[in-house]
């Protein structure tokens, strides 16, 4: 550790304006982006159209973040773009989807919320000697932006039963409970309600974001309806959009399949494994002894079965997914960087508890 040297270290920064390069110390660069988020930006991509995207729609170039005051959830995207990792573009003209994304999650991702929170957590924890932009206009101080947060989570993400959240526009829409939201406000509306892993990601880094009980019973969601014997369902089986075998070659006209536009619609990716095994560690530990006993057995034999496909794979490797109910997918990459970097999280974490 460096007790936060680094936050003083400069940055080079590219195109801090139209042709620009400027260097920073890190805390600036931080808080600029904190500061920026707050204040909202409207957007278009430099270099718009097919220069960087043949496939994408206009609308999707035009962008928008912001921070919403009332909750402190970030926010950002729109229906025309990919706004996180599931960032399949549609790319058939014969099925209708070109420049439709598959999966845009657009309005307040769980898992952004989640990082922005724990962000926000370590940066106050630095103190100000070490991170001097402890306040940020118009949020007031970090930890008052994180208390926010957290105050707003449950109300607005988790989904108790069939009457939605606390705060719901569309109560109507809840399809699965026990579990906590996708996102929050995207244009599609549906979508908030979709049950997906993302949420493992935001209880790996902030298990404290929301109450153990709701915390461990969403975790016992995901374990009992997406994971598969090395990677997690990217959808719900059980949900109508749900396709579970990719196909990258596909030619059909079918709209749900074309050119593998299901890449992230139920195919079982393999490192979001490594945040559901984090997030139930933790949560188990905050939950009780016996939660805690459980966590440990699963996080044991999840991680049995990647030791025995390492053993067996020509390549030493894990996947970077697999089809429905772990069958082999020939347009997956045999052996992928964050399957095992996330995984090898999980045992340093269980390492160090051990010790």
């Amino acid at each position: 550790q460096d007790d936060g040297h680094i936050m003083k270290d400069p940055v080079v920064r590219l195109y801090p304006g139209d042709d620009e390069e400027t260097v920073q110390p890190l805390e600036d660069v931080v808080g600029e982006a904190l500061r920026m988020h707050v204040a909202g930006l409207q957007f278009r991509e430099r270099n718009a159209g097919v220069k960087i995207d043949e496939h994408m729609k206009d609308a999707g170039f035009d962008n928008e973040i912001g921070v919403d005051p009332d909750t402190g959830f970030v926010f950002g995207g729109n229906t025309s773009n990919c706004g996180t990792w599931m960032d399949k573009m549609g790319s058939s003209a014969a099925a209708g989807i070109k420049g439709v994304p598959s999966s845009p999650r657009d309005g307040s991702a769980v898992e952004i919320v989640g990082l922005s929170y724990s962000c926000l957590r370590g940066l106050a924890k630095l103190g100000g000697e070490v991170y001097r932009h402890q306040e940020v206009q118009g949020m007031g101080s970090l930890t008052t932006w994180a208390d926010k947060i957290k105050d707003n989570f449950d109300k607005y993400f988790w989904i108790e039963s069939k009457s939605g959240a606390e705060v719901d526009k569309n109560p109507e829409l809840v399809n699965k409970t026990k579990i906590f939201k996708d996102s929050l406000n995207s244009g599609n509306a549906f979508t908030d309600y979709q049950l997906r892993p993302n949420y493992a990601i935001t209880l790996a880094v902030a298990p404290d974001l929301s109450s153990p009980s709701h915390a461990w019973a969403a975790l016992q969601t995901l374990q009992s309806s997406l994971l598969g014997p090395l990677g997690l369902a990217t959808l719900d089986p059980t949900d109508w959009a749900y396709r579970g075998d990719y196909d990258n070659s596909n030619q059909s006209t079918d709209s749900t399949l074309a050119h593998g536009a299901n890449y992230h619609q139920g195919p079982e990716w393999v490192w979001p494994v490594g945040f559901f095994l984090r997030a139930l560690l933790k949560v188990g530990k905050l939950a009780g002894e016996d939660e805690y006993k459980t966590a440990v057995s699963v996080a044991g034999c999840v991680l049995a079965r990647h030791y025995s496909h390492l053993h067996q794979s020509p390549w030493l490797g894990l996947p970077e997914l697999t089809n429905s109910k772990g069958a082999f997918c020939r347009d997956s990459n045999p052996i992928q960087a964050w399957s095992m970097a996330t995984l090898l999280d999980t045992l340093y974490d269980m390492h160090r508890e051990a010790a």
